[in-house]
């Protein structure tokens, strides 16, 4: 079994203004402007972003970035008809006619002419009905050109797989990344796209669409996001309907975007959320309130990714001139406070997280294989059984495992004792967390180093994260590295804020050395 991407479309229409759109570093508002002017066409467009996936997914830097495009006839239709509402003055938004990429987790049914298969060959061929946010991209006005390659069953299948790998799609590799990915590196380290969603942040890196959907319960937008140099965000838990999405756990799943600039994450998450985050972007920082933990309490765990100091010195201290341009910039600043670490957020000497999340996974597949109108497959019993049966495909020498599935028939939590251990992690996180730093110091958001696990901490209060880019590491492999933004439940405009001030203040971010020299050398 194996799934093909579609040829791309032949240049349907031969533009000059194609020298105007560079896929690496074009924003969707720059090309909503081209569209207005009539320099450009929705046509046009799909052509560039397609070209763009045959140069670099399986050719060129192989990036593997993509499972699937949409056949030609579909986009092609897509296109025409909302030029053609363009051209009535029929406007549906500022994303009207804009190319999007969307994870391979979120169910779109037979009109889009491609499977949701999470990366697992179980699911190839079996048919979906519509997530309720494809429908709103539609609606919106959008293109959905692909599906991206993901972390397979969105990281829960077994330890020990590197983030970006699934049996569909292979090795995501980032565009960052001088020499790819590196056989035998941790599951979150130095060489890896780093978050489930990698496939998504890597199509928006290397210019394979504007924008990309993706979704997380732990770390999967902001993670890769910030591996790929974006800004993006999950936004509240809760806040948006995740039914046809691959589970994890309802206290902690959430959907969120990648783009390039502030201002395209927040037409995208207005989309989403079917709001106007528009005023948030003021491009300033006078007037607003930022807390910073201390930088130096916040890495990645060594035993998933492994501490180089040259790398670690450089981001410690960018984050601190950070602060300084912030401070100077004129906000009210709020430095080294204390937000608890995810290893103190416990329930009988266990991590209350992975307690709760090994005791939702088992149940949340058996819903979501549910979901589909036709599969082989119903419950989670199944498909270990089906990844068992075909070892070749599913379970390789690589990555030969699937603990996280088999560990969801062991689990026997009661529902009251589950609620119980949920209440300690909420308030560990919220109320002793980010609220109290909140109210203690009047900040609106608190910004720490993307590398920790302060997401963590956000999933685990159930509060919208996003994340911005930081700076490079030329001085080993070229990773990018990010910090995360958090605010209340329901404050995504104040993070839309920071970010558009951040956007502004900031050094600006590059697009992927690699894939510039590659143009270049052409």
């Amino acid at each position: 079994m194996d799934i093909q991407a579609p040829p791309v479309p032949e240049r349907i229409v031969s533009n000059a203004s194609y020298g105007k759109v560079d896929p690496l570093t074009t924003t969707a508002e720059e090309l909503q402007k081209l569209l207005t002017s009539g320099n450009l066409t929705s046509l046009d467009l799909i052509n560039i972003y397609l070209g763009q996936i045959e140069q670099h997914n399986k050719n060129g830097l192989k990036l593997n970035a993509i499972i699937s495009t949409v056949p030609q006839h579909i986009v092609v239709k897509r296109a025409r008809l909302l030029d053609a509402e363009r051209a009535t003055g029929s406007i549906r938004g500022p994303l009207h006619g804009i190319p999007v990429v969307v994870k391979d987790n979120v169910m779109t049914d037979s009109s889009l002419g491609v499977d949701t298969t999470c990366g697992s060959y179980a699911l190839v061929g079996a048919k979906a009905p519509n997530a309720p946010m494809k429908d709103r991209l539609l609606k919106a006005g959008m293109i959905i050109i692909a599906k991206a390659n993901l972390s397979e069953w969105a990281g829960s299948k077994g330890f020990g797989i590197v983030t970006g790998w699934s049996a569909v799609g292979g090795q995501t590799q980032s565009p960052y990344i001088r020499g790819g990915y590196v056989h035998g590196d941790k599951i979150l380290g130095h060489s890896t796209p780093c978050g489930s969603s990698s496939g998504s942040a890597v199509a928006v890196a290397a210019g394979f669409a504007p924008i990309a959907l993706g979704a997380e319960s732990d770390g999967s937008i902001t993670q890769p996001a910030g591996r790929a140099s974006l800004y993006a965000m999950k936004v509240t838990v809760g806040a948006l309907d995740t039914k046809g999405t691959s589970p994890q756990s309802p206290i902690t799943d959430s959907l969120g975007g990648m783009a390039k600039s502030s201002g395209d994450l927040a037409n995208f998450i207005g989309a989403m959320m079917e709001q106007d985050h528009s005023s948030y972007l003021t491009k300033t920082w006078a007037g607003q309130k930022v807390a910073f933990v201390d930088p130096n309490k916040w890495e990645l765990h060594p035993a998933v990714c492994d501490r180089i100091e040259i790398v670690r010195e450089k981001q410690i201290s960018e984050f601190l001139q950070a602060i300084a341009t912030i401070r100077k910039s004129g906000a009210e600043v709020t430095e080294n406070v204390v937000l608890p670490q995810v290893d103190e957020i416990t329930w009988e000497v266990e991590d209350a997280l992975e307690t709760v999340w090994n005791s939702y996974l088992g149940g949340e597949i058996n819903s979501f294989l549910n979901e589909y109108t036709e599969s082989s497959l119903r419950t989670v019993e199944e498909l270990i059984q089906w990844n068992s049966d075909h070892k070749d495909l599913e379970l390789p020498p690589a990555f030969p495992g699937q603990q996280q599935l088999e560990n969801t028939l062991k689990s026997n939590l009661a529902e009251e004792k589950r609620q119980d251990i949920v209440s300690i992690i909420r308030k560990i996180a919220k109320d002793d967390g980010f609220d109290r730093i909140y109210e203690d110091t009047g900040a609106e958001v608190l910004i720490g180093p993307l590398d920790g696990r302060i997401v963590t901490v956000a999933a685990a209060a159930g509060y919208p994260a996003g994340v911005a880019p930081l700076g490079y590491a030329d001085n080993y492999n070229g990773r990018e590295y990010g910090v995360v933004i958090v605010a209340k439940a329901g404050d995504e405009g104040k993070i839309l804020q920071a970010m558009s001030a951040w956007e502004k203040t900031m050094p600006g971010r590059i697009p992927p050395p690699q894939l510039v020299n590659y143009k270049a050398s052409l």
